[in-house]
């Protein structure tokens, strides 16, 4: 069964989302989220940020010391009611960071907002996979 069209815009925007974290560059990354200041974002043993300066400024510092990240992104379920949409996947990871190659898995949900059209991110929060 075909995915309908909002579901298809909400992968879509998750795909940008993970393209625009493995480019390492905040502009990229900011077009990716919704221009509202109620953004906020968890990022593995952090505690919540709150706002969209904030919230790229957090993704400055793990840009800054981090010279590759790659995903695999499996187990991905999609939900869409109305303008809302959220993803809830597992990212398969591999960055180097600071010198150091690392493996790793984090569970992340990312929240999406149909703002004229498009699918803004609104939320991300990732927890590590302890295995």
């Amino acid at each position: 069964m075909p995915e309908s069209p909002e579901t298809e815009g909400v992968r879509e925007a998750n795909q940008r989302f993970y393209r625009a974290f493995e480019s390492l560059n905040i502009d990229q990354m900011g077009a990716v989220w919704a221009g509202e200041d109620s953004i906020t974002c968890v990022h593995p043993g952090w505690p919540l940020i709150k706002g969209r300066d904030a919230v790229l400024g957090s993704w400055s510092r793990i840009f800054e010391n981090t010279t590759l990240m790659q995903f695999t992104i499996t187990g991905a379920e999609i939900v869409v009611e109305g303008d809302w949409g959220w993803v809830s996947c597992t990212e398969n990871i591999t960055s180097v960071v600071d010198g150091r190659v690392t493996e790793g898995k984090v569970q992340a949900t990312n929240i999406y907002v149909r703002r004229m059209g498009r699918w803004l991110t609104v939320h991300h929060h990732g927890s590590p996979v302890v295995s």
